[in-house]
């Protein structure tokens, strides 16, 4: 029968795949590999996934550096004939059994989520003013997320990074020292202008030990930097308190195509002069991240 694969990267969006049971998957670094898991801990073709004729999945070895653990014990081959656990080098994987009317669903959902993006993504227009369109990008990002609250941060060039737009908290919210690990989330995203990720539901329980979800009991978080070559800086940051299920490769690829299309908003021209006099204005009442996070 079908199958639901699930693969908890630490610090990355979940990696979801419906698989059928007319084919092998290959699991692997390897760009090739049928599911690819992007972590260092995983060979290039670490293991393979088959169903059997008895109605269940064969989950084997394929030479890999650091092997597969299943219920605890490190094993080269496993007949998974229920939803189970497993992980593959440091990568905890769920397989979950599902009926071809459940995939099915769940690629009408794939189509759906996408068209979706793009509805949400068209309210934005080239001719919105930056004042409008920070807190309209956090709205939509929080909606295709399902997390619960967030904010913006943006600055000109040269300018320090201010508190733009927000939802669900305050500022001085983001100044408690309980926000301490998704402020470092923040700073990574900017540092590294990559998205950082971090997932934690009731069914996987080791992501909750890490400090950043740990401290002031997020659940999950996502922060995408806006992508701008003017050397302004910005970035969305969105998380949850409540348990929940994990964001996605695709729901971060959603994400991202909006937080992109909002920087070429900003970068446009005509609003170029319109965001420097907006910014100079806001100034004296949009807080500071720097003297936010001094307090």
């Amino acid at each position: 029968m079908p199958a639901r694969f699930t693969a908890y990267p630490p610090d990355r969006a979940a990696l979801v795949r419906v698989i059928d049971e007319g084919a092998i998957y290959r699991l692997g670094r390897a760009d090739d590999s049928e599911i690819r898991i992007d972590h260092p801990s995983v060979s290039r073709y670490h293991a393979e996934l088959s169903a059997s004729d008895n109605n269940w999945w064969v989950l084997r070895d394929t030479g890999s550096k650091n092997g597969l653990r299943i219920g605890g014990y490190v094993r080269t081959r496993a007949d998974i004939q229920e939803s189970s656990w497993f992980a593959v080098g440091d990568v905890y994987c769920w397989l979950e059994f599902i009926d071809s009317e459940t995939a099915s669903q769940l690629a009408t959902q794939l189509d759906s989520r996408r068209a979706t993006s793009r509805e949400l993504s068209m309210r934005f227009s080239n001719s919105i003013d930056i004042g409008t369109l920070m807190p309209q990008t956090l709205d939509v990002v929080l909606e295709m997320s399902g997390l619960e609250r967030g904010f913006v941060l943006f600055a000109p060039a040269g300018e320090p990074l201010r508190v733009r737009a927000s939802r669900g908290m305050h500022s001085t919210d983001i100044s408690k020292a309980s926000f301490s690990g998704s402020a470092a989330a923040v700073d990574q995203a900017i540092a590294r202008r990559a998205p950082v990720v971090c997932c934690d539901t009731n069914d996987s329980p080791w992501l909750g030990l890490r400090p950043s979800v740990r401290l002031g009991g997020i659940r999950a978080l996502v922060c995408v930097p806006l992508r701008l070559d003017d050397g302004a800086t910005g970035v969305i940051y969105v998380d949850s308190r409540r348990p929940g299920p994990p964001v996605t490769e695709l729901d971060l690829e959603l994400i991202e195509s909006v937080a992109q299309h909002a920087a070429h908003i900003v970068a446009a021209g005509h609003l170029q002069g319109e965001v420097s006099e907006l910014t100079d204005q806001l100034d004296e009442v949009a807080p500071r991240w720097d003297a936010l996070r001094s307090l």
